[in-house]
């Protein structure tokens, strides 16, 4: 009997480890994709800023490359408008980024929630009056939902007007970075 229960000790633990990595192993699957930063003892990964300074990097290489993200966007809207959405705000969380390091080059954005204290930042800096500061939170919330939330779609018109207004604030904050 005590052999029974020492084998049964012995085993309990792997084997639940092993039930619950099977059980876990397509949710963690869909999840992995969307991790920013992975960390094991002394090994650490950090994705999305690396690809943010290889686009800085491609954009100043490649110049002629660029064109006008607007129109890309727009003409997006019909078959991916999830996708235009956050590529809209990509530009305007690029502008903002760009006008707060114009201001403050050591300022650490690697918060929770960066898009809200980029736009904190932004209102108490002067940069955006309060209407523009409530502008930036509501396309930061539409922007949350449409990444995050599950099956949420935009209609067609309403991605459209996601970009424009994505576009009217990025060259408000384009116009702050030159004065600045």
């Amino acid at each position: 009997m005590q052999f029974t229960l020492s084998l049964l000790d012995i085993l309990i633990w792997p084997a639940v480890i092993v039930g619950l990595s099977l059980l876990l192993r397509r949710p963690l699957a869909q999840l992995l994709p969307q991790a920013k930063k992975l960390k094991y003892k002394d090994f650490e990964m950090e994705f999305g800023e690396e690809l943010k300074a290889a686009s800085r990097e491609a954009r100043q290489a490649f110049p002629e490359l660029v064109s006008d993200k607007k129109a890309q966007l727009i003409a997006s809207v019909e078959n991916l408008p999830n996708s235009a959405i956050l590529g809209a705000w990509g530009e305007v969380e690029d502008e903002a980024e760009a006008l707060l390091r114009k201001q403050n080059p050591t300022l650490e954005l690697n918060s929770e929630t960066p898009y809200k204290h980029m736009g904190e930042l932004l209102v108490m800096g002067g940069h955006l009056d309060t209407a523009k500061g409530k502008l930036f939170t509501e396309l930061r919330r539409l922007r949350n939902k449409v990444a995050h939330a599950k099956d949420f779609q935009v209609g067609r018109a309403e991605a459209i007007q996601y970009v424009e207004l994505c576009f009217q604030l990025k060259g408000h904050l384009g116009q702050g970075r030159s004065v600045a």
